[in-house]
């Protein structure tokens, strides 16, 4: 039972903490408010790495996009194999449409994609593969939502480009999705609504690097073809643009954290040391060494510190949600991806920049004027 009797040392902590626990709540909460700030901007890195993944890696699995101006046969998809370069080359159709369900209108692109395609694949949030069932269209959750329709709710689609005709379609599923306003369909049921042979607007392909020129050369010559668009360079700059913008946004809100901290730790510890100066100084003259005295002082404060990190988390995870619900619109939606190593850097943070505030007002205490602060009146 000795062993496990707190030291001197311990003891006067907790009772400090317990004398005052509103100055105790106020100093963690200050420092709560830390953590969570830090944990609010690294969450967003999280979330965008899962949106660009989900977005450029894994349902836009292409290198380069080849545009016609109109539609072509697909026999024409043969040609586009033999060109220079081409590894892999897999049709699609692009069809721009207002979908109405009664009074509610949305005008978006209607994507035509034949089952099992590879290149370019509709997933939903978790990254599992859909393919649009045929007779019908599959929606993203949001724009079924805008258009008040379900599953097996009937939508009326007006093509603007094709044959501009108007058909009535049955919804025949739902999925969710981060980015934008699905509208899939099978390519050989637009084709038979159509009434047309087998076509295509744009050829997805997988390129050999090293004969890029040449397939630039190619395709000149290629007709009705109106331009290539390069995804490998798109996900790059799309990248590099993120990357600028989430280093200058990690880079404001862990400034604030640290000043939150610094503020927070170093007003309570000039506090303490002003209020206590009489106290530790009679430790010192009654025996205790600077280290038994630093520790009273720098002690208190790491496990107010350390009692701030899981309100820290809390809040932080509150901030998270509150951010992704309001970030959310017609275009996308921001998943929220909380990861340990997230909490881990808010909390280092946040402890490293509380220890040093203590260790600068802990230099003071070495410093104390002993017979000078005994003379003092309290």
């Amino acid at each position: 039972m000795a062993r496990m009797r707190l030291s001197q040392s311990t003891t006067m902590i907790l009772r400090s903490l317990l004398r005052w626990p509103l100055r105790s709540f106020l100093t963690s909460l200050g420092l709560a408010l830390a953590v969570a700030s830090v944990i609010a901007s690294l969450f967003m890195n999280d979330a965008l790495d899962v949106i660009v993944d989900l977005a450029f890696f894994q349902t836009n699995r292409q290198d380069a996009i080849l545009l016609f101006a109109d539609d072509v046969p697909e026999s024409a998809l043969e040609d586009i194999r033999r060109l220079p370069g081409v590894l892999q080359a897999e049709s699609q159709q692009f069809h721009a449409a207002k979908l109405r369900n009664g009074h509610l209108e949305k005008r978006v692109a209607v994507e035509a994609r034949r089952p099992g395609a590879d290149l370019s694949r509709v997933l939903d949030t978790d990254g599992n593969p859909l393919t649009a069932p045929p007779g019908g269209l599959l929606l993203s959750e949001r724009l079924a939502r805008q258009l008040g329709v379900e599953d097996g709710g009937l939508v009326e689609v007006e093509f603007l480009t094709g044959k501009r005709e108007t058909h009535n379609l049955y919804v025949t599923g739902v999925v969710k999705q981060h980015l934008g306003l699905g509208a899939y369909v099978d390519l050989e049921y637009i084709n038979s609504i159509f009434r047309q042979a087998p076509q295509f607007s744009t050829a997805n392909v997988t390129l050999d690097d090293s004969q890029i020129e040449a397939l630039h050369k190619e395709i000149k010559e290629i007709p009705r073809l109106t331009g290539i668009i390069e995804m490998t360079v798109n996900r790059r700059s799309f990248q590099d643009t993120i990357e600028e913008n989430i280093l200058v946004m990690n880079t404001v809100y862990i400034v604030i954290a640290l000043l939150i901290t610094v503020g927070v730790t170093y007003n309570a510890a000039r506090i303490q040391l002003s209020e206590r100066a009489r106290e530790l100084a009679s430790l010192r003259i009654l025996g205790f060494g600077r280290g038994e005295v630093s520790y009273i002082l720098v002690g208190e404060l790491m496990l107010i510190a350390l009692i701030a990190q899981p309100f820290g988390w809390l809040i932080g995870a509150w901030i998270a949600q509150a951010m992704t619900n309001a970030f959310t619109s017609d275009l996308y939606a921001i998943p929220l991806v909380l990861k340990l190593h997230t909490f881990a850097t808010g909390s280092l943070v946040v402890l490293c920049a509380s220890f040093a505030s203590a260790m600068v007002v802990r230099r003071r205490l070495d410093r104390l004027d002993l017979v000078a602060v005994m003379k003092t009146r309290e």
